[in-house]
């Protein structure tokens, strides 16, 4: 996940950039269009212009009373301005920007008083970029369901477990499937797997990845060594109070539709401290409805 991430946010940071002006364009036409419809349109934007400009200059030179002035102007002349679209047969924001995502106005990023956070968007479009450059997408043509094999497993009866590994491998396969057929629904439970290396958890993770993106899901895969490289990333920003707007990393751990966790326990024991950062991801997650998946070599 990490070796992706810089092209990632610059590719990011484009498809942004070019929707602001998609937007942007698209508001310049409206205003064309109308300009050529109404003589009384194009005298009020024109005014608006000139009020603006003034605006921004008694600003410049911190002159309250025109500040003052030129604001009221402004909103007088804005609302003459919807008031006539209106009579015209428009809406009243028909002259706002086109955005794909309104809540950030196609920034990535959702301003609150206090603070800066990814938004969602920006989210999902970290996890779909992920997913085009990452190893996964090649993996999955040869890791789903129709290429998986059951007859490496024996038919022969494991006392201890009172049944063969091909019909343990059988049930499993049953309840993965009622996991991807229900993947939607609120009370679906999350999945564990858990063994000996050399059982075919990871290779079954694959494909309910599969399974999950054909429905039109996303899904990030992840050892857990990655996994816990980004929780201690997060952990580091909480500690010293400081948080880097451009989080996508842990912002797609959140967003995404189905989180795999691959070789979990296998990150460590210098990981304790960022434990909690873990809890508060899976909180968050269950809130929200969001599934996710494990692989543990040992048992619980």
């Amino acid at each position: 996940m990490m070796t992706n991430k810089k092209e990632i946010l610059e590719t990011i940071d484009r498809i942004y950039k070019q929707r602001r002006y998609n937007a942007e364009l698209s508001k310049e036409r409206k205003i064309n269009e109308l300009y050529a419809k109404s003589k009384e349109f194009a005298d009020i934007c024109d005014k608006i212009k000139l009020a603006g400009l003034r605006l921004s200059k008694a600003s410049l030179m911190q002159n309250k009373e025109q500040i003052a002035k030129y604001s009221k102007i402004l909103d007088t002349l804005i609302s003459k301005r919807t008031k006539l679209l209106i009579e015209m047969g428009y809406p009243s924001d028909y002259l706002e920007p086109d955005y794909v995502c309104k809540a950030c106005q196609d920034t990535g990023f959702v301003v609150s008083e206090d603070r800066v956070e990814v938004c969602k968007c920006r989210a999902q479009l970290f996890i779909e970029l992920l997913y085009e450059q990452s190893r996964l997408k090649e993996i999955l043509k040869e890791h789903n369901f129709s290429n998986f094999n059951l007859d490496f497993y024996s038919k022969e009866i494991d006392l201890k477990e009172g049944l063969s590994p091909y019909k343990n491998m059988l049930k499993i396969i049953e309840e993965v499937k009622k996991f991807v057929e229900n993947f939607d629904m609120p009370n679906q439970k999350n999945l564990l797997f858990y063994g000996p290396t050399g059982l075919g958890k990871t290779f079954l993770a694959h494909c309910i990845a599969k399974e999950i993106i054909d429905k039109g899901k996303t899904v990030i895969f992840l050892d857990s060594i990655s996994f816990f490289e980004i929780l201690k990333d997060k952990y580091s920003k909480m500690v010293r109070l400081y948080d880097e707007v451009s989080d996508e990393e842990y912002k797609s751990l959140e967003e995404v539709d189905l989180l795999i966790i691959d070789d979990l326990g296998n990150e460590g024991k210098n990981t304790e401290f960022c434990h909690g950062v873990f809890q508060s991801l899976l909180d968050k997650r269950f809130l929200s409805g969001k599934k996710n998946g494990y692989n543990n070599k040992l048992q619980p």
